[in-house]
């Protein structure tokens, strides 16, 4: 085994954090000679690029070419093999992003490194963000299960999820076509290589989403079209040094149907025309410094991103009589109208020095503005002003107001070597957060080589999450169907505090090759909305929950040849409410997979994958369900970069309404590229 002295050292030499973000990524400019781009090297772990085997996190790399072989036509897809990583249904939209049982909102989502807007609270913060994404420019997605608040700050309780997109390499474009069961896609793929001293890429990607009715009494999925653009951009300055560009945006025109359920009769009926219309765009933009000097690499960056909401709501029900319309009238509404804006900047930059042979040092400041403003505050944040629209003869008239929160931190890091064996890294980072004051957040993680196919990792770690703007200040009145929900934010919520950690054994021998994990994590001050009054339709945020998850990874496989390998992940939680023993919603005790891998590894060959899936005991209000799916993908191609694809989810149609499992789900593709 190399010692880990002379890997670190010939990492360093290959390491060229030109990302321009927190965490670099591994697909460098084409203009670097040092590009790495294998899946053994991550680099969201630590903030440097380091071997998988030598970082004591448990990580996880997906690569464009696993993400070809599963056919996803979107981020959530390519992540459903991913291990324990839960991207199950959200109900009419989105998904939930759940990392080792920790909630959605526990999981930090970056791209190349960057945070970006997007909505606020614990039912909603992430459950539309991958969504929002396109694969075609996708190099790789890199997951770090637990705890990394030491390296990020807020909302990483759980994990991280890393999405590192395509760099400037040559001249090409690459056309891809899909269509399924959930929508139809088309996208494309400009690199316009090295002119001069710049470097580009620009990437477009049209879809339509399907209108599927769920099988439960929620209505339909939100569908429509969505147009998605990117632009990257790589500025040579010479001496090691260059300028990144990147710039975004994000349109989306989508509508829901309620179901029939919701009819009503009498004074209260509905026709069963009701339905929602959701406006939302986008805006990111980013531009950043970097440099390599003979000691290290340093870089600044500053990032924008923008997400603009706007929804109306049309309830075709019949007048109510007489003084019962101006009674009952905000209660059961004809017509509602929401609007947010989110709106995140700031300013970050790193170091990373190799002090000697032995130690390599990571340290850094970052600034953050967060603002949100809309008629979801109400007359909860400042500014307030009185607004009204009109749509399909009716008027809503609400309170508009808006909030900031400023965050700065700093962060150390410390690679140490201890011999040929060990391998050390403690960090610790200060938060100062203008809504609750200052968190500080430690973290030591270690990796012991048995062998040189062998070795063990643990990790110890505090993390937070900052209550958000509108779990601080929200007074949201929005329709819902055919009620009226009021939702108050709460300015004395604490952060959500968890101590965590893990321990794992991996080894790879002749073609096996296994992990095990145990994880435990204990969470305070869990934020949730708890009924004013006991009515269900007012509800106020609240610290009231302590929670307890911990649990078991496991991993097996064996490559049977060059060209089958044979792999298997069981991954079992226990997740409790600590206050009444009671386990927590949208988890499953057990989630298994069997996986049989297919590819020639031939330009013009074939790749398959065949995997069954089953959930034990997945906990939804207060109900367990167990049940299990058979899945298929195959991929022709027909010489490096063209292929056609074919893919059927739960082929034998299993439905289970209530978590959002609604039966098949085909898709059909092809990618070429010139």
């Amino acid at each position: 085994m190399m010692s880990i002295a002379k890997k670190k050292s010939a990492l360093l030499t290959l390491s060229i954090l030109l990302s321009l973000s927190a965490p670099t990524y591994a697909a460098e400019s084409s203009t670097n000679a040092d590009t790495v781009k294998t899946p053994d090297v991550v680099v969201t772990a630590t903030r440097t690029q380091e071997e998988v085997k030598a970082v004591p996190q448990t990580v996880e790399v997906i690569t464009q070419e696993d993400i070809e072989k599963l056919g996803a036509t979107d981020v959530y897809s390519a992540l459903r093999l991913a291990s324990n990583v839960d991207v199950t249904s959200a109900g009419m939209a989105g998904h939930n992003v759940m990392i080792r049982g920790m909630s959605t909102n526990h999981t930090l989502i970056l791209v190349d490194g960057k945070r970006f807007a997007g909505e606020d609270t614990s039912t909603t913060q992430n459950v539309y963000a991958l969504g929002r994404l396109s694969l075609s420019n996708i190099e790789r997605i890199e997951i770090v299960r637990g705890s990394a608040s030491a390296q990020y700050g807020s909302d990483a309780l759980g994990g991280v999820i890393n999405i590192i997109t395509k760099k400037s390499e040559k001249p090409s474009t690459t056309v891809g076509f899909s269509t399924g069961s959930d929508a139809i896609n088309n996208y494309y793929h400009f690199d316009f290589g090295k002119q001069g001293k710049f470097s580009s890429t620009f990437d477009a990607r049209f879809t339509d989403v399907r209108k599927n009715m769920h099988s439960g009494d929620e209505g339909s999925n939100y569908y429509g079209p969505i147009q998605d653009f990117n632009f990257s951009g790589t500025y040579d300055l010479g001496d090691n040094k260059q300028l990144d560009l990147t710039l975004g945006y994000y349109n989306e025109h989508t509508k829901a149907d309620y179901a029939d359920s919701w009819t009503s009769s009498g004074v209260f009926q509905t026709s069963k025309d009701k339905k929602e219309w959701y406006d939302y765009r986008r805006y990111d933009y980013s531009l950043g410094y970097s440099g390599k000097t003979d000691s290290g690499d340093y870089m600044i960056r500053a990032f924008y991103s923008k997400l603009d909401k706007e929804n109306k709501l049309y309830n075709y029900r019949d007048n109510l009589p007489g003084p019962m319309e101006s009674i009952l009238g905000g209660m059961y509404p004809k017509y509602d109208w929401d609007k947010s804006k989110y709106t995140l900047y700031g300013i970050e930059g790193k170091n990373t020095m190799q002090l000697n042979d032995d130690h390599l040092l990571t340290f850094g400041a970052e600034y953050r503005k967060n603002k949100v403003e809309g008629t979801r505050l109400g007359d909860g944040g400042d500014n307030v002003q009185n607004v009204s629209q009109s749509g399909n003869g009716y008027t809503s008239n609400k309170s508009y107001s808006e909030k900031e929160v400023n965050t700065w931190a700093g962060y150390i890091q410390d690679e140490w070597m201890v011999n040929d064996k060990l391998l050390i890294i403690p960090s610790v980072r200060y938060d100062h957060d203008s809504s609750f004051g200052s968190e500080t957040t430690p973290k030591i993680g270690a990796t012991y080589f048995l062998s040189d196919n062998s070795r063990i990792k643990a990790n110890w770690g505090k993390g937070f999450k900052a209550p958000t703007i509108s779990e601080l200040y929200m007074a949201m009145h929005r329709a819902m169907g055919g009620q009226t929900v009021n939702v108050y934010g709460n300015p004395d919520l604490k952060p959500e505090e968890a101590t965590s950690w893990d321990i794992s054994f991996e080894a790879e021998k002749d073609n096996n090759f296994g992990k095990i994990t145990y994880f435990n994590n204990d969470v305070k001050n869990l934020i949730t909305t708890q009924p004013i009054g006991g009515s269900y339709y007012d509800q106020r945020y609240v610290n009231v929950a302590e929670a307890e998850i911990d649990g078991v990874e496991l991993e097996i496989g064996r490559n049977l040849d060059d060209k089958w390998t044979v792999k298997a992940t069981s991954n079992w939680i226990d997740a409790t409410d600590k206050s009444d023993g009671s386990r927590l919603d949208n988890r499953a005790k057990n989630m298994t997979t069997l996986q049989l891998i297919y590819d020639d590894h031939d330009d013009n060959g074939y790749s398959a994958v065949l995997w069954q899936q089953w959930a034990n005991d997945y906990r939804y209000d207060d109900n367990d369900y167990t049940f299990n799916t058979t899945n298929f993908v195959i991929n022709k191609k027909f010489g490096e970069g063209n292929r056609v694809y074919a893919g059927v989810d739960n082929i034998f149609d299993k439905k289970v309404s209530d978590i959002g499992l609604d039966g098949m789900v085909w898709r059909l593709g092809a990618e070429w590229t010139f």
